[in-house]
């Protein structure tokens, strides 16, 4: 059997939100809280954010 590759932490996605000074999230109409995209090509990757995390240190999204 063959020896299991050695899995790293990635980005999958990526979102952002607003929020006033009081740490209120800007809303959609239905009450969810509005997500953004960047609209610019970050022009510093993104591994700083990972760097660190072991894969033990997720939990599985379970979509309800």
């Amino acid at each position: 059997m063959a020896k299991p590759k050695e899995l790293y932490v990635g980005i999958n996605k990526l979102t952002f939100c607003l929020h006033d000074e009081d740490g209120n999230e800007v809303l959609n109409k239905d009450g969810t809280v509005k997500e953004y995209n960047l609209t610019y090509k970050a022009s510093k990757g993104l591994d700083w954010f990972v760097e660190g995390l072991e894969p033990t240190d997720l939990e599985e999204v379970n979509d309800i």
